[in-house]
Order: C-alpha cells, then structure tokens, then sequence
C-alpha cells in the first residue's frame, strides 16, 4: 500500500531543544497503534525556520501546519487528524492580531514575505538523508554543469541567475 500521509517533525535546533525527538517517538508509537505504519510514514526534517513556535509538525498533503507540539497533542494529531481525517485545532498557529487559526504555513504572517532559495527543502526533507535530496532534484542542476554546460556557459549562468535572484528578491519585498 503506498503512503498517503507524511508526518514531517522538524528537526530543527530550536525544535529539538523543545522535545522535538520525543514529539517523532510519540507520533511513531501512536501510528503504530493504529497499525497504519504501511500508510503513514513520519519523517524528522531540516528546520521550519519558526523556532519559537516549536516542536512544528507538517501534515502532507493535506499541508497542515501544527506548532508547540508535545507528547499529548502528537497523540491527538495522530487521533484526530490520521485516523480520523479532522483537523487538530488546538495546535494550529494562531495569528495574534486577529485570533485566526491559520493552518497553512503559507497563510502565516512570519513567512509571508520570505522567498527561500538556498533553504527551499527546509522542513520539507530530512538533510541527513540523501537519497531524499536526491528525490528532490538536489543534484540535477550539478548533473547539469558537469555533462552538458561548457565552464563559460556555467559562468555566464551564475551571472545572470544572479541577477535575477537579486531582482526577485527586491521586487518581492516592494
């Protein structure tokens, strides 16, 4: 049976000195009470980048974003949310101005603004495992360079890419 949902902890410095490693236990325990170890997999990743709001934990693909998560509420994620197919909402970001409960990473105000380039795959892969940088395109653009660019080309790449990362950095902060 493929997988239908990812559990994705972060595993970040910040999280894991919040309890993030015993956040992915209780989630790994509780997943395997409900016998859906086949279905499910949970995944510690790279840092989500919101350390105060931390243990994070990501729900793909449903794209849900939990954040303070502990021991009880890892349990609850997996009742409510994996089993059940119900949002958890008590860990959702709240935004303080408006007292709305934003389940989406992309919705919240603290990333609203940031255009990840380097650091695209954060929170999304584990950096300690390379085949899911490899699953994730890392190493097609040196693939690339190294079999079909001649070194002026590369070059005159870097150039202009530059460029256009500094034009669309500027005019997304506009």
């Amino acid at each position: 049976m493929p997988i239908r949902m990812e559990l994705l902890v972060c595993g970040g410095t910040g999280c894991q000195a919040s309890n993030s490693n015993r956040v992915l236990e209780v989630l790994r325990e509780e997943i395997k009470k409900a016998k859906l170890e086949s279905e499910v997999s949970v995944l510690m990743t790279g840092c989500f980048g919101f350390c105060e709001k931390g243990p994070i934990v990501k729900v793909m693909p449903d794209n849900i974003f939990y954040v303070e998560v502990d021991e009880e509420s890892a349990r609850k994620i997996v009742a409510e949310h994996v089993v059940k197919g119900r949002i958890y909402q008590e860990k959702l970001y709240v935004e303080p101005d408006t007292k709305e409960k934003l389940p989406e990473q992309s919705k919240i105000p603290f990333y609203k603004k940031q255009l990840r380039i380097a650091l695209r795959n954060c929170g999304k892969i584990d950096p300690e495992n390379i085949n899911e940088y490899i699953a994730a395109d890392g190493y097609m653009a040196l693939g690339k360079v190294l079999t079909e660019m001649t070194p002026e080309a590369v070059i005159e790449l870097v150039k202009r890419v530059d460029l256009e990362v500094v034009e669309a950095v500027v005019f997304q902060q506009v």
